[in-house]
């Protein structure tokens, strides 16, 4: 087995998944991760947004004015900002957001217990991984100090 492709596959299934359920409230995975991260983080920029998220600015700019049109986040700039516009989840938002979170709700934990893996270690050790991955050069230099 191939661990790069078993979990690239998984995540594929996963982000499926999720749209199906999601497409039933009006919402993508992408419109769905903006409130998610709008709902933690008011307050940013589109160009913030879209880092965030990990899809480009243009797209990002798209799926704002659909959620602006939807009710369920503002786009506004505050005195003195300029041109520079600000996101925040409206109330509208907030619910949409707290109904698609528990419609997805712990389906992965369920599958995980179901086969008799601890989600919690599990997540733990994804968690060390994404790390690794993401940080190779400073992971190595500590490698070769020890």
């Amino acid at each position: 087995m191939d661990l790069a492709y078993e979990l690239f596959d998984l995540v594929r299934t996963l982000d499926r998944a999720a749209d199906r359920v999601l497409r039933t409230q009006g919402l993508s995975w992408n419109r769905y991760l903006a409130l998610v991260v709008l709902s933690e983080h008011e307050g940013l920029t589109v160009r913030m947004l879209a880092g965030a998220i990990g899809i480009s600015e243009p797209s990002t700019s798209n799926l704002v004015r659909k959620l602006v049109d939807a009710g369920f986040i503002d786009n506004s700039a505050p005195a003195g900002a300029g041109n520079v516009r600000h996101l925040t989840v409206t109330p509208t938002g907030i619910v949409k957001k707290n109904v698609c979170s528990k419609l997805l709700g712990d389906s992965l934990d369920d599958n995980a217990i179901r086969i008799g893996i601890d989600p919690g270690e599990l997540a733990g050790t994804i968690r060390r991984l994404h790390d690794e991955v993401r940080a190779p050069a400073a992971s190595a230099a500590e490698g070769a100090h020890r």
